[in-house]
């Protein structure tokens, strides 16, 4: 059972401070600015549902692509329609600060995770980071043969 005492609530506080000051970065607005801005140009939202119709009807006769010629032809037409949604300034800026801000989430969880332990490991996501921690060969390299008892920290 969870034992309600003054240090959770302290967290709680600390945590609702993190995400208020979080909230607060100038970096957090633009992202929120540049997602309005994507969902509100009517336009390019039509051309992301005609080219969904599209890729759907293309996967529909894919089976067939080598005995059908319109196969070709649609695929061709489905490259040229999703270059033309990639190449849009509103996408292009909402793709780039949404890896800003998996970047900014990936540097918090790492130091909240730091204080906790140097043992936590988080996975970022991000491409080019670790994706595991190296595990060492041998004994002895795990946390309870190095001598620490996470039976008393639960309790």
């Amino acid at each position: 059972m969870l034992k309600i005492d003054d240090q959770l609530l302290a967290i709680e506080d600390a945590m609702d401070d993190v995400l208020k000051a979080f909230l607060s970065l100038e970096m957090v607005k633009q992202y929120r600015q540049a997602k309005q801005d994507f969902l509100a140009d009517s336009s390019l939202q039509q051309e992301i549902q005609a080219f969904q119709r599209l890729q759907e009807n293309y996967e529909a006769i894919k089976p067939y692509e080598v005995k059908r010629d319109e196969a070709y032809a649609l695929r061709k037409k489905l490259l040229v329609q999703k270059r033309a949604i990639d190449m849009n300034s509103r996408l292009i800026r909402y793709r780039r600060l949404e890896v800003d801000m998996q970047t900014l989430l990936a540097e918090l969880s790492q130091k909240i995770s730091a204080a906790v332990s140097s043992d936590v490991f988080v996975d970022t996501g991000l491409p080019l980071a670790p994706h595991k921690r190296p595990h060492k060969s041998g004994r002895g390299n795990n946390i309870r043969e190095r001598g620490e008892n996470h039976a008393e920290t639960r309790g």
